[in-house]
């Protein structure tokens, strides 16, 4: 449907009804600055980006209110009634904004927004998207729907439940290959696995772990543990090839650091093994942005990868003990749908690495945990709880204490899994029980702290050598660290405050 009129020639409204009046409406809030109300006319696939309700109104400059009434609207496309996208030009011509729609719950709501080159490819993009997002609108219907089962977690949890290490204890004993899918810079997670390495059980049962550190570093990861003191400059080095600005995790630090103990502790041939699955990245190597870029354009999946030097190694394993794969909880499920941050960014997404090993063993071989957190996208953006908070509920009925269960025999097992926002949406991803073996809930989420930091990765050294990795990527610290200065001091400073003190997920306290 043609339109070809600028928004300011429509009276201000609220209206749901039509994709145009949805758009119109939106508009309309953007230019009042109406951020609290941004949610509620947007598809409950992408509330979780947009400020909660209530939040306060933003103060919009008279130029930039002009801009956004000025918008034009050149047409309108509709697919099967349930999906639809206005057309409007971009600042850049002859680009298109093309802002989707779909139908749920009898209005229409933002869905989202793509770029076309041109009017012509802006149709195409959309006849070509549509199908999937009109194959999304029965997923979220069944998302937004209240979880069953959630009456009877509880007494499951009484009658099944374990502390989490003995739970991990008993696990590593009876499956081949343990993948626990972590959160990032969890202090509470990393605790619970120096106590379970600790443990004269886990040397008897588990003979090596695996960690999403690069595999080009694990020589040095070998001399680490093979020297006759720990020497942590050796691991602050591992961490400084991790990404491109630094791996800051002080959990794993000290996890290594007390598996090091443990070690030492042990006769040789007792010792537990480390092994390195993750993408080789030689930062310190490249000289050209072009170095970078070749790269990462020509390195294998990172879930292929990982997944590859986990089956090769328990395949040629010789003992008798068990594995432990230590990765993102985004390598860790096991439905067979596409892998995230998956590395070179020319591949085709391959399934997740545990979904991977799957395939190569059993699923009775390969043993997998989701531990309790917010349904994050991999950006760090909070949808909110799973399945509205089930999960937390049960658990503040128990006393909030720490607990671990297994989940496919669980009451909510048959639920849509939700619990990784990338994955959610997507037709096979199937329920939690599909994708996980057993859940881990070690505290409340409103009460979590916030990252934990590793300062010590940060040296003068390092300063000057982010800054040429910096300017061959096109980058600088400022963006990087969030810092006015370039200086050692000033990103520690910088990470203090915001991190010291403070809780994770603020936010999840006003959900509660």
């Amino acid at each position: 449907m043609v339109i070809d009129q600028d928004l300011n020639s429509y009276s201000a409204r609220y209206d749901l009804s039509t994709p145009l009046g949805s758009f119109i409406t939106f508009k309309q809030l953007q230019a009042d600055g109406r951020r609290g109300r941004y949610g509620a006319v947007n598809s409950y696939r992408i509330r979780g980006a947009f400020p909660s309700a209530g939040a306060p109104d933003a103060v919009i400059t008279e130029d930039r209110r002009s801009k956004i009434l000025d918008s034009h609207i050149t047409e309108v496309l509709v697919y099967k009634d349930s999906v639809a996208a206005v057309l409007s030009p971009f600042s850049v011509a002859p680009m298109y904004v093309i802002y989707y729609y779909s139908l749920e719950d009898g209005v229409w709501l933002g869905a989202g927004e793509d770029l076309g080159t041109d009017l012509e490819d802006a149709r195409r993009v959309f006849r070509d998207k549509a199908p999937g997002f009109s194959r999304i609108i029965p997923k979220i219907a069944q998302l937004k729907a209240e979880p069953r089962g959630e009456g009877e977690l509880v007494a499951y949890l009484r009658n099944t439940g374990q502390p989490p290490q003995e739970f991990l204890l008993d696990a590593v004993a009876s499956h081949r290959i343990v993948v626990y899918g972590e959160l990032h810079r969890r202090q509470s997670s990393w605790d619970l696995w120096e106590r379970v390495v600790s443990d004269p059980r886990f040397a008897q049962r588990v003979g090596t772990v695996f960690l999403e550190l690069s595999a080009d570093r694990q020589v040095d990861m070998d001399k680490f543990f093979s020297g006759r003191d720990p020497d942590g400059e050796r691991i602050l080095e591992i961490f400084r090839s991790v990404q491109l600005n630094g791996w800051y995790d002080r959990g794993m630090y000290e996890f290594l650091m007390a598996l090091w103990d443990r070690n030492h502790a042990l006769p040789e041939r007792e010792r537990i093994r480390v092994i390195l699955v993750d993408e080789p990245r030689p930062f310190n190597s490249f000289r050209t942005a072009e170095d970078l870029e070749a790269h990462f354009d020509s390195i294998p999946d990172r879930n292929v990868q990982m997944a590859r030097i986990v089956a090769e190694t328990v395949q040629h394993d010789t003992s008798n003990r068990n594995s432990v794969f230590i990765v993102g909880a985004a390598h860790a499920f096991k439905s067979a749908v596409p892998g995230i941050a998956v590395g070179n960014r020319r591949s085709q997404s391959s399934p997740s690495a545990a979904a991977q090993l799957v395939t190569i063993f059993s699923d009775a071989d390969v043993f997998t945990i989701f531990p309790h957190m917010p349904i994050l996208s991999n950006n760090g953006t909070v949808h909110g709880r799973p399945r509205h908070g089930a999960f937390d509920r049960a658990f503040a009925q128990l006393g909030n204490r720490p607990i671990a269960f297994d989940l496919r025999k669980s009451p909510l097992a048959d639920e849509p899994f939700d619990g990784i926002y990338e994955i959610t949406y997507a037709e096979q991803v199937g329920s939690y029980g599909e994708n996980y073996d057993a859940y881990l809930f070690l505290g409340p989420l409103e009460d979590e702290a916030e990252e934990y930091f590793l300062y010590d990765v940060l040296t003068d050294s390092f300063v000057v050598e982010l800054k040429r990795r910096a300017a061959i990527s096109k980058g600088s610290l400022e963006a990087w660290f969030g810092v006015d200065t370039e200086t050692r001091e000033a990103i520690i400073d910088h990470y203090i405050q915001r991190l010291e003190g403070k809780k994770r997920w603020p936010m999840l306290s006003r959900q509660k």
